[in-house]
């Protein structure tokens, strides 16, 4: 059985504040930790923020010791997995949700702004479908039920006559013509369609996930929206405002589980002058 040093624990500690979970892999790889639970549960991070959710799901199948599999941290990531494959609405904004996240902490401003475009759509085809169809978020499945672009513009023309091109600005429309009392939808709403999100959209197409060639900035999300995090917080709230209870602790959660593993591979001082 390979083990690492201080100084790699201390290196692992850092990658897994920026969610590294390749990184990690390289590090115990060059320390001779090549198979075991721990390693396979690495493995299933790094599938599970790239949305390869089969590929995660069948890593955390493998895990081989009872202890660790009734863990209630590998429960919910086992549980998380099945949703996200399903579609359940709940699991998939708690992961984009959660991937935002890891782009600030990372400070990939690009992807970030891809992240946050990204959301706001997923956030409102959600209320189109749940509120055209009068669909409860139990019969909702984002992999399944959610429509094309083309597809929902299309209705609001023929059926609502609301002619834009912005689908967001057509949702938006038709909302605000059906909502009724809604004050959850109101609510949200004001906060998927705040001056300063909107600020970020045009950011985003300006840059290079977008339709331009312009570089991000910390600097200038802040200028636009405060501290980067704070997008964050408001797409949990506006999750919240809609009764979707998203989770985004559930990699934090995970990575202390992984820290605990790591330390039975870490080698201390004292062992370290015993074999000089």
């Amino acid at each position: 059985m390979g083990s690492v040093d201080l100084k790699s624990e201390f290196v692992i500690e850092k990658f897994l504040d920026r969610y590294d979970y390749d990184g990690i892999e390289e590090i115990l790889r060059d320390n001779g930790i090549e198979d075991g639970d721990l390693v396979t549960l690495v493995s299933a991070c790094k599938y599970l923020v790239c949305f390869d959710f089969k590929t995660s799901a069948k890593r955390l199948e493998s895990i081989k010791s009872i202890e660790i599999k009734n863990r209630p941290e590998i429960k919910d990531m086992k549980e998380h997995l099945l949703n996200l494959l399903e579609g359940e609405p709940v699991a998939i904004f708690s992961e984009l949700i959660g991937s935002l996240q890891i782009q600030c902490s990372k400070e990939e401003y690009i992807d970030y702004l891809g992240r946050v475009y990204r959301l706001k759509e997923a956030l409102m085809k959600y209320l189109f479908i749940s509120k055209n169809n009068g669909n409860s978020k139990r019969q909702i499945s984002m992999t399944v039920h959610v429509p094309t672009k083309y597809d929902i513009m299309s209705t609001l023309r023929k059926k609502y006559k609301i002619y834009t091109g912005s689908l967001s600005g057509g949702i938006s429309e038709y909302l605000n013509m059906t909502r009724g009392k809604s004050r959850s939808i109101r609510e949200a709403l004001s906060i998927l369609n705040a001056k300063n999100m909107e600020g970020l959209i045009k950011l985003r197409h300006e840059c290079p996930v977008g339709h331009g060639f312009r570089g991000v900035s910390r600097e200038d999300i802040e200028a636009i929206y405060g501290d980067p995090s704070e997008v964050v917080e408001d797409f949990v709230k506006a999750c919240r405002i809609l009764d979707l209870n998203v989770n985004v602790d559930r990699h934090d959660n995970i990575n202390r589980l992984i820290l605990e593993m790591l330390a039975k591979y870490v080698q201390k001082k004292g062992d370290v002058d015993k074999h000089e």
